[in-house]
């Protein structure tokens, strides 16, 4: 047995471990995310998702299926994880009963 290289590791040739190794952070965004939809259709509203990276429009139904209000853009982050310059602004732009940020 001679010394090993990485020509001899699978999981290094062709850039495989970076291409399927997800970081913590993303994952746990990524669970964020599912639990929120999750919660919303456990409650009976209405969640779409806007875009791939967390943002949902969420409208309130009643028991009957109406709609109650207007529709709300929620943001979902995890932890103590900041807002970006377009979110905030966005934000600003909807006022707070609009725009939510929920935090997992």
């Amino acid at each position: 047995m001679g010394k090993q290289n990485s020509n001899n590791d699978p999981l290094t040739h062709g850039k495989v471990l970076r291409r399927f190794n997800l970081s913590t952070r993303r994952t746990k965004g990524n669970i964020a995310r599912d639990r929120f939809a999750f919660d919303q259709a456990m409650q009976g509203h209405d969640c779409m998702k806007i875009r791939e990276d967390g943002d949902f429009v969420v409208q309130k139904r009643d028991f009957f299926g109406n709609e109650i209000g207007e529709p709300a853009i929620v943001e979902v982050k995890t932890g103590n994880s900041p807002l970006s310059e377009a979110q905030q602004k966005r934000k600003r732009q909807l006022g707070r009963s609009r725009y939510k940020v929920v935090r997992y």
